[in-house]
This record gives structure tokens, sequence and C-alpha cells, in this order.
């Protein structure tokens, strides 16, 4: 594990140890240099034996409750993508889970049980940094990412720190990274094993289907690099190889990918009508454009193109400035620093003298007192930009890793961009919907199918000269306070949040100040995280608290452009007007909740919704919970046992180091049943098979509540269709608006359709078609992966709640 093609020999790991006639012990053969007549063995039972006792040894200090659970493969059948958790408390909450070497380690060797105990760490995430989430609940002091990052830049950001139990790795000082001399290439991240060191953007997509090579043009250096290719997308990024010639920074890295998937890309193209733009075809598009542009040819026409623009790009666009509209005002827009540079300035002189009156403009390049200088413009750009409150067509383009070309960069070198990712449907490169003007305005000679025709032509008419770029110094190879700012007129971190953490603290507080919420009366009283990802949050709702019954639910944002989440009621205080909800972390707005604190406010809050459970004597009543459902299920045991039932609360978890709560389900049950996948504590299984020893011991049990993941409740529905047992569980997870409106929450219960925010939140599990809902709960995975947050998280100081409190 510790191996790597790029680094030197390290025997860290001692997985690859052998024996050797005449020498004692076990050497690493990685360490251990061939000499003449040696006799080595590399397979014997005693080394297997050694090899299975080390991984062992390096899953008791990971999170590896899902290598010894009884129900992984058909969990993992059933959720082929990982969950989007805070902390990876187990496999099926990895985003590494397909390609950690650890894993693949485990199955090779078939470990299915561990004999030693597992402890995790619970070391905080570190999300403070831009772009990288770094999880050392998971690191095997492999020390590749270490030694990658001193051979590619020569003095490493990044090495061990702390020594025995507490040594891990870390920065001098254990500042942030944005603190010391890290480029942010991504490196590390690339040579993790075990996915201690993510891309915040990417992780959540999986393992790429493949790799491309191709050329970044943001700034005039054109590094190689490699796009990782996910359903056609671009997910991301990465070096051409493990070098210090190969490096590429922090916009390559991480921020290209975020420019082609972002959520402000214009996807539709868009004709001006006397109330505004609206959406039409491309054909539609193209033919308004060329319609406007008849009416301008010649010195009053202008193009601006950008400097990315790929050499076909270019000739094109200058070939249909001459030839198509008779002029020579062909400038080409260029970044300064953080300032934008139309070159010649005569061409933006003569629109603000009124000489240029119609513009083809391929970014946002002019201020608005220029703009108003035009009487036509025509844009062809990726996101929404100054000129479009004027312009009279919008021609949304494909960039970047969507098409191909060649690239002279500042070194004089010509690098090929190869298209790597599908384009949105109906857009197309710079290159194409210009050919498509030029030929709707009758001229012909744009008839070009591919770049590679583009190229042929520019040969045989020797238009391939081209003056290379200057160099932008400092280089942003060196210094991440040089990163290119721009792209194609758009500032950066307008569009990609995490390069905030690069701009200067003064624009960082002004942004701020700009997007503070007001306050609501929805204040949060206590913020705890009680396990790893599980917080506890107490709110401040008296009309709530007065009204909510056991079983019921409330709506949440936590911004005012937050979604609208679900979230069961898990304990209330009537008396003090406060209620407490127990969430998972495992997506964008769980990830808002768990990060609010003490004293801070919600947006919003609405409740109590849904029906409550009938509470009456039934008998014997079994309350199960899983995860974040342990605290929801609180207030119906509670209200079971006041109601004269005798109540056997089970709580299920993957790991000892993630059961809570034990203390107050018991003062509120009979019996307290503890079961986790790993068998660290209590039985080894599931609800299911804590239910079953309950009847093989004889409990006729007369009602069961269950609430938690879908896979669980469904496994739980399932056993208790078999032996007879009523069972409700909870739906919460489908809900959207709560009041029955959109229908988000359908879900199929024998012959009818129920509504989950007003039918429910409970609903017949013996009924329910879980199929169905399953694949209906994947329905937008990647969507939801879209949607995750890519701000830095400040970490909590030392003596917060979330770091003192104990499950």
């Amino acid at each position: 594990l510790c191996a790597h093609p790029a680094l030197e020999p390290y025997g860290a790991c001692r997985l690859c140890i052998v024996e050797i006639e005449g020498m004692r012990g076990y050497p690493t053969s990685c360490t251990t240099p061939a000499a003449e007549g040696m006799v080595v063995k590399t397979v014997s039972p005693e080394i297997i034996e050694l090899r299975k006792n080390v991984i062992k040894l390096m899953l008791s200090g990971h999170t590896s409750p899902c290598f010894v659970c009884l129900h992984r493969e058909s969990c993992e059948k059933y959720r082929p993508r990982s969950f989007k958790a805070g902390k990876v408390t187990r496999c099926v909450f990895c985003s590494n889970r397909d390609t950690c070497e650890l894993r693949m380690l485990a199955d090779e060797y078939e470990i299915n049980d561990l004999e030693v105990p597992i402890i995790y760490k619970n070391l905080e995430v570190e999300q403070i940094d831009p772009f990288m989430d770094r999880d050392y609940n998971l690191c095997i002091l492999c020390g590749r990412c270490a030694r990658i990052c001193e051979k590619i830049h020569e003095k490493g950001t990044i090495d061990f720190i702390n020594r025995g139990k507490d040594a891990r790795i870390g920065t001098a000082f254990n500042r942030p990274h944005t603190d010391t001399n890290c480029r942010f290439c991504g490196a590390c991240v690339d040579i993790c094993p075990t996915g201690a060191m993510s891309d915040r953007f990417a992780k959540w997509y999986g393992a790429p289907d493949w790799v491309q090579e191709s050329t970044c043009v943001v700034c005039p250096l054109g590094c190689s690099l490699n796009f990782k290719i996910k359903d056609g997308k671009a997910i991301g990024a990465s070096m051409s190889a493990f070098s210090r010639e190969a490096r590429i920074c922090a916009i390559g890295r991480f921020v290209l990918p975020q420019l082609l998937n972002n959520p402000a890309r214009r996807l539709s193209h868009q004709v001006r009508i006397e109330d505004g733009l609206i959406e039409a075809s491309y054909k539609e598009a193209v033919e308004r454009a060329a319609g406007i542009l008849e009416a301008y040819r010649g010195d009053q026409f202008a193009l601006i193109a950008h400097s990315g623009a790929t050499r076909e790009e270019i000739y094109i666009l200058k070939k249909f400035t001459k030839e198509v509209m008779k002029s020579d005002n062909f400038a080409l827009a260029t970044a300064n620093g953080d300032k934008l540079l139309i070159q010649p300035a005569s061409v933006l002189d003569a629109i603000n003298r009124g000489k240029i009156k119609a513009l083809y403009s391929l970014g946002d390049f002019i201020d608005p007192i220029s703009i108003e200088k035009l009487e036509a413009i025509i844009v062809a750009d990726l996101f929404p930009s100054r000129l479009e409150k004027t312009a009279d067509v919008f021609l949304a383009a494909a960039a970047l890793a969507e098409t191909d070309g060649t690239f002279l960069n500042s070194q004089g070198k010509v690098k090929t961009l190869k298209a790597a990712a599908t384009p949105p449907e109906n857009l197309f490169p710079d290159w194409k919907i210009v050919c498509d003007i030029a030929k709707k305005m009758g001229v012909s000679g744009f008839g070009f199918r591919t770049t590679g025709g583009i190229l042929k032509e520019m040969k045989k008419r020797k238009a391939i000269d081209q003056e290379p770029p200057l160099s932008p110094e400092p280089s942003p190879l060196e210094h991440v306070d040089s990163l290119p700012q721009f792209y194609r007129g758009h500032r950066l971190s307008d569009l990609v949040c995490a390069l905030e953490a690069f701009m200067p603290p003064e624009e960082i507080e002004k942004k701020k100040e700009r997007e503070e919420a007001e306050e609501t009366p929805f204040r949060i009283i206590e913020k705890i995280e009680i396990v790893p990802n599980t917080h506890m949050v107490t709110i401040q709702a008296p009309v709530i608290a007065q009204k909510c019954q056991p079983g019921q639910f409330v709506i949440a944002m936590v911004g005012r452009t937050s979604e609208r989440i679900p979230y069961t009621i898990s304990d209330f205080d009537r008396k003090s007007g406060t209620i407490t909800l127990v969430t998972l972390e495992l997506g964008r707005s769980s990830r808002e909740l768990a990060n609010t604190r003490a004293g801070e406010y919600l947006a919003h809050l609405t409740g109590p919704l849904g029906k409550p459970v009938d509470v009456k004597k039934y008998g014997t009543v079994v309350c199960a919970g899983g995860c974040y459902g342990v605290g929801a299920m609180l207030p119906i045991a509670r209200a079971m046992k006041q109601a004269g039932n005798r109540v056997i609360c089970i709580e299920e978890a993957a790991s000892h180091y993630l059961l809570h709560w034990k203390d107050r389900l018991s003062a509120n049950c009979d019996e307290l049943v503890i079961v986790t996948k790993d068998g660290s504590e209590g039985l080894k299984g599931g609800v299911q098979e804590a239910i079953e020893m309950l009847i093989q011991r004889g409990e006729k049990i007369d009602q069961a509540y269950v609430i938690g993941c879908t896979f669980m409740m469904m496994l739980v529905s399932e056993l208790a269709k078999k032996h007879g047992i009523p069972t409700q569980t909870a739906m919460n997870p489908l809900m959207l608006d709560g009041t029955g409106m959109c229908g988000a929450c359908r879900v199929s219960v024998g012959e009818a359709t129920k509504f989950a925010c007003v039918d429910g939140p409970f609903l017949d599990g013996l009924k329910i078609n879980w199929i169905e809902l399953m694949q209906r709960q994947a329905a937008f995975k990647t969507e939801e992966i879209e949607a995750m947050p890519q701000e830095p998280v400040p970490m909590h100081e030392p003596g917060h709640a979330c770091l003192t409190a104990k499950g």
C-alpha cells in the first residue's frame, strides 16, 4: 500500500514481506535489493497469515464495519453509490469505496472477520481549505502523500506529525494549507490509496469511466492534464504524470470540472423579443444572429474572442470577421492579473466612440458604458454576463473538455486539446457556431465538420503563424496568489466559491456583508455532534413544541436559499419551548445543518407536520432505530411506555463508536437491545437479527415501529411479514414540501398510493413496494452530487461542544 510507481521504495506498510533463504525474519521486498543467488519465497502459509494480520491491524484503526457485515453483498447491490456523509464511518459512507486499495486487499485475502478491536479515532474532517477534504480517520500512514509532495515541489507541505498512536499526516503546526506553501496541485489526493484525501467536488461521482489526456487553456501556460470522465461528464482532472514537469495549478486540477458542471452555466440558446430573452432552438438562434448581422457588414462590426480559444477557433473567428463581415475589427481579450485587456485597444475605443455598432462577443469583456453604445449584440458564452441585458441573441457554447483543437502555449509549444466530455444537448463549439452563422448568411468556405479540416486549410493558406502569448509572472505553478482570475471575461471566484480562499480579506468581508441572512425567530440553542456524522440540534420553537406529538416532523431551511428538508422531531420540551432534531450528515442540506452553531438562526422552520403515531396499549411494542432513526425513536418509545405497553427498544449501529442515546432509550423502555454490524457491541448483525432473537426466545411482538435507512426498513419489513408482526416504517427521507402538493413523497402501499407527508410519515411496512421506492430514491443521485457545497468549512474552536461531547 505504501508503494507507487512514481515513488522510491519505502517499506512502511510491510505487505510485501517475503522469506529469503539465509536471512532472518521477513524483509520487505520493495526495500531489499536483489542479489546473485538469492532464493526468495513470496508465498507461503506463514507469509499469507502475516500479511492477513497486517491488514487486520490496519482495518482495526480504519472504518471497517462493512468488511464484516452479514448484509454487505445485498446492501451494496441495492446501494451501488456511496452515501454523501460528512465523516466516513463505514464503507457505504466512503466516496473512495470503489477504488480503495485497502478494501481490495482485504477482499483478495478474504478477510471477513476481525479478531482485534476496532478503534475509531474520531478526528474532525478537515474542510477548512479550498477544494480538498481530509479525513485522517481513513489514513493508514503509508506516507505516499508526503513523499509525492516532496518529489513534485521539492519542499513538502505535509509530513508525519506527532508520535505513536497520535501520529498522522499534517502541516507544520497544523496550519491550514492556505497558510503554507501548498500549490493545490492535487497530487496528494490522486495518490492516496484509501480516500483520506479527496476532491470535494468529484468524490461522490465514484470512479471515472475513463481518462482523457488534454490541455488546460485558462492561462497561456497550456498545461497538460487528464480529464476524468463519468457518464459523459468531466468530473475531475489530474496531472498527466506524477512529476515536477507535469505539475498543474489549482485551476487545472480542481476548477475546470466545476466550470463545466457549474449550476450557473447556460444550457439553452436565447433570442430577444419585446419582453426580453426567451429560450430558442439552436437553429432559431443561428437564423436570428445571421439576420441581425446582415445589416452591420463593414467597419461597424467587431468580434472579441478570448485568449483561451484554440488556434482553429481563432482562425475561423478571424476569417468570419474578414470574409463574412468585411471588417478588420477583430480583438482578443486577455487577462493581466485582476484586469482584462482588449487588444488591439482600438476596437474598444471605436465602440466607445460609436463607430462600431454591432458586436459578436465570446465572453463578458466590456463594461455597461461601452455596451450602451452598441445597437446589436450577439453573445456566445457559457455563463450569464453583463451583455445579456441588451443582447439580441445568446448562443450557449461548448468549451474546454467538450471540444478539440490545438493551443499555442507561452513556451511556443503546440498543445493538443481532445474532446473528452459530452457537451450538453444542442451546444456546440465556437468555431461551429460561427460557421453555421456564415452559411446562413450565404457565404461559402465555412463547411467544416471537424477542427482537422480547419487545420488543413490553415496549413494550405499558411495561416498558422502565431506569436506565443506571454507567460504569467509569477507563475501560478509556484504561487497560488498568481492563479488565473478570469475565463472568457468571467471572474472565476464568482463561479467557483472555493477560490474565495485566495481573495484578499477585505473582499471576502464585503461579499459576506452582501449575503448575510436576516435573523429569524428559530434560534439554535445547542448543536452537538453526538457521534461521528450524527448531530443533535436543539432549536427555540415554542409554538411547535407546544403542539407536536410523537412521530411528527418539521420542515427546516438553514438559509434563505437552502432546500426544504424534513426532520423527525426527536424530542421536545413544552416548558422551555424547544424541539430537538437528530440528523445524519449525508448531503448538502444535512451538512448545512451540521455546520450550524449555538446562537445562530434557521431561516425557516415549519411544523409540526404529518400524522402522529397511534399511541395506545398494544401489549409488547418494539421500537427499532438505526443512525438518525435512534433519535426519532425516543418520543415514540416514551409515549408507548406511558400508555402501559412493554417496550423493547433496538438500537442498530455499524460499530460500537456509532452508538448513542443508550441512556435516554434505557430510561424510556423495559429493555434495550444493542446490535452492531461488526459485532463490536451487543449482537452481531442488524435490527432483523435482533427481532429474530426476540422471536426465538418467545416474545410475542404486537406492534413494531422502525426508523432508519430504507434498506434496513425493507429487511425488517420482510421479516415482520413472515412472522405477521404489524410494522410501521418512517418515510421522512422522501419529502419535499411537506404538505402533499408536490407528490414527491408518494409511496405505493398495497394497491393504494400514499403521500408520506400527509398520510404518514409512518406507513405500513408490510405493504410498501420497497424496490420501487429505492429506485425512485436513486433517480436524482447525480443532481444531488452536483448540489454538494464546495465552500471550505471552518474548524471548530478547541472546547466547542462538537468536539467535547461524548456519545
